[in-house]
């Protein structure tokens, strides 16, 4: 049997060891910074390195290592198919492997993540958890109510994996939902599925505005001075989506201006959000640094999404998250 070699950082390996078994075609070999070698732990030379799969686990990111992983990766100029950990792809390393021609798959391990994290952060702005914090701290005891979620109209602009996760989470309070894409669906996931082009209808009536969609040409800027103008000024704004989407100067003249109440940002333009910049101190604006998909479960989450990947890959049927 000719063997096909997986390339596969050694941090990542033990988690998913037993279930790389049954696939005896494979030729493991594994990456570390400091040498890349097999599994009984002798060396790999670099003639011997010719990996056709490689797959880059969520722990690139926590160590690092990203960049340095990827480089290894494309030097034998061998590999046909990468599997990510995250959903979105515009990073320049991504840019890297798509104009190498080679079959690249995303991930949809961070959605539940992202989810949960857009509800936590609606919930903590809509109950005013901030001011009752400085309440306890100043020893105030005052009494007042809030708005509750299921009263609320959700528009959800990107109604992908992400948007569906946490459409099914706002419905469970009883919100309505209403999603949006660039073509009409049917979604049970939503009350109600419009177009890109007819969000415009929908946003004077929505409290919660959740940006979800990629990154693209259609895409950049949409969140712009007109979009602002058409929100209730009652309204929330959430990006979960890329910085970009959102048009930063747009969005702080909106909130200086009343159009909407609040935006809950966990992207930026630029990332780390640089020192001095208006939005660290708006007292209308909550941020978090890019961490909406960082809960305990995207680890194992990745890990599966590979194995899944993997299978159908070495089976050459479809890959349902092959970026196209």
């Amino acid at each position: 049997m000719v063997k096909r070699q997986l390339l596969i950082p050694s941090i990542a390996f033990p988690r998913v060891e037993e279930r790389l078994k049954v696939l005896p075609e494979l030729d493991i070999a594994l990456w570390s910074p400091e040498a890349t070698q097999r599994q009984d732990g002798s060396p790999i030379s670099l003639p011997e390195l010719k990996p056709e799969i490689a797959w880059i686990p969520i722990d690139m990111f926590f160590t690092g290592q990203f960049l340095e992983f990827v480089e290894a990766f494309l030097t034998p100029g061998s590999v046909k198919w990468v599997q990510a950990c995250l959903a979105g792809t515009d990073a320049p390393p991504f840019h890297r492997i798509r104009e190498a021609k080679i079959r690249l798959s995303n991930s949809d391990s961070p959605n539940a993540g992202v989810a949960e994290y857009v509800m936590s952060s609606v919930l903590n702005v809509v109950h005013k958890w901030p001011e009752r914090q400085k309440q306890q701290a100043e020893e105030r005891w005052v009494q007042e109510g809030w708005r509750e979620i299921g009263e609320m109209k959700w528009l959800v602009v990107g109604f992908g994996s992400i948007g569906g996760e946490v459409a099914k989470r706002a419905r469970a309070f009883g919100a309505e939902v209403v999603g949006a894409r660039r073509t009409r669906v049917v979604d049970d996931r939503a009350t109600k599925m419009v177009t890109m082009a007819e969000i415009h209808n929908e946003l004077p009536d929505a409290d919660i505005v959740i940006i979800a969609c990629p990154l693209n040409d259609a895409t950049r800027g949409l969140v712009d001075e007109n979009f602002f103008s058409q929100m209730k000024p009652e309204s929330i704004l959430v990006n979960v989506a890329r910085g970009p989407v959102v048009d930063t100067k747009a969005l702080l003249s909106a909130l200086d201006r009343n159009e909407l109440s609040h935006a809950i940002l966990d992207v930026f333009d630029v990332e780390p959000l640089n020192s001095g910049n208006l939005l660290w101190q708006h007292p209308s604006v909550t941020m978090t640094s890019h961490i909406a998909g960082a809960g305990s479960g995207i680890t194992s989450r990745g890990d599966n999404v590979f194995i899944e990947q993997l299978t159908e890959y070495l089976a050459g049927r479809p890959l349902r998250l092959e970026v196209k």
